[in-house]
């Protein structure tokens, strides 16, 4: 079983957490194609719990508030509906009790929940096995990319966008100069890593994977800003995004 990510974060804050990345899982999915534009006019509920983060002094919480609010566009810039029916109350997540099964009346599979609340299925004999991961454990050399989802690409799109534009202010010469730039955009140090230079030019990495998400971004210092890559890394907490392996 894969180790995921986490991030340490009060009880409160995961519910807020929860609740705005459910609403964003149940929304239709997007098309990659998805734009600035569309992006832009897209409603947003004046309750939505990460306004209430996004002014907040612990930069965790405000990058939560960030990747909530581009989540949440992209999921709902998805053509047609084709969510999985009532969204769940964040305190229902969080409240300990085992999930409710959904297979309905009379389709619920025998057996009994494990310790994650999850009713196992039985298998034919002749199912085929899963495909072996990409990622391997840390310390057996480089992992290799995974692919995004049309959301995770839309939303690297944005943040791509987002960062782009403070760069074409702030330059990107140094190590230095990035991370401060991208810490005033929300992003913790802990999610900027630094990685070799390309051709003298300053590299960073940034790890924006929360709750099995997939992306990351590298941006590279140019002589006009920065130039902006959005690809995928394992959800595994011991593969690092400097770890993945990319074609030049």
């Amino acid at each position: 079983m894969r180790a995921l990510r986490s991030i340490p974060l009060p009880k409160p804050l995961l519910a807020a957490a929860f609740g705005c990345v459910v609403l964003a899982a149940c929304a239709p999915r997007p098309a990659a194609t998805a734009t600035a534009d569309t992006l832009a006019g897209s409603a947003v509920s004046a309750t939505n719990p990460a306004d209430a983060l996004s002014t907040s002094g612990d930069p965790q919480q405000r990058f939560l508030a960030l990747i909530t609010r581009i989540t949440q566009a992209c999921a709902a810039e998805a053509p047609g509906d084709k969510g999985g029916g009532a969204v769940p109350r964040p305190e229902d997540l969080l409240n300990g009790e085992p999930a409710t099964p959904r297979h309905g009346p009379g389709r619920t599979p025998p057996g009994a929940p494990n310790g994650d609340g999850d009713m196992p299925v039985p298998l034919p004999s002749d199912f085929p096995e899963p495909p072996p991961s990409t990622s391997g454990p840390a310390g057996q050399g480089p992992a290799e990319e995974v692919p995004l989802t049309a959301v995770d690409a839309c939303a690297g799109a944005e943040h791509a966008k987002r960062i782009r534009e403070a760069f074409r202010t702030s330059g990107a010469s140094t190590f230095e100069a990035m991370r401060t730039t991208l810490t005033g955009l929300d992003h913790p140090v802990s999610r900027i890593h630094r990685t070799s230079d390309r051709a003298g030019a300053p590299r960073v990495r940034l790890d924006l994977r929360f709750m099995g998400d997939n992306l990351a971004l590298e941006i590279t210092g140019t002589a006009g800003g920065a130039s902006v890559e959005a690809f995928g890394v394992s959800e595994r907490e011991d593969v690092q995004v400097t770890d993945v392996r990319r074609e030049p």
